[in-house]
């Protein structure tokens, strides 16, 4: 991990974001999805510690938050992937199934 910057806005951020997806896993991802590929930057392990460790994040989402940004991880890896644009053949694939299936 790259030498990262101290920001106290990415911790409010992410316990506003924490609160908002409580009952909600794919909002959860998608807040994550915003910093798994910004490693460095704006936080640091500790940060994501500290956050870990605070009360007013679900069990689920200290879970994932500490797997979002382990390398490595298949947590990480599926956040990743919703960062990536779906390629036109695979949406034509999906399509063509939903077609022949109604």
């Amino acid at each position: 991990m790259k030498h990262a910057i101290r920001d106290t806005r990415w911790f409010d951020y992410m316990i506003i974001a924490a609160q908002h997806s409580k009952y909600n896993a794919q909002h959860w991802f998608r807040y994550l999805r915003k910093d798994v590929d910004k490693c460095g930057i704006a936080f640091s392990l500790e940060d994501v510690s500290q956050l870990c460790n605070d009360e007013r994040l679900t069990l689920f989402q200290r879970v994932t938050l500490k797997e979002a940004f382990k390398e490595g991880s298949d947590t990480q890896e599926y956040i990743r992937n919703l960062n990536r644009k779906a390629r036109p053949t695979m949406l034509a694939e999906v399509r063509s199934r939903y077609e022949a299936s109604g």
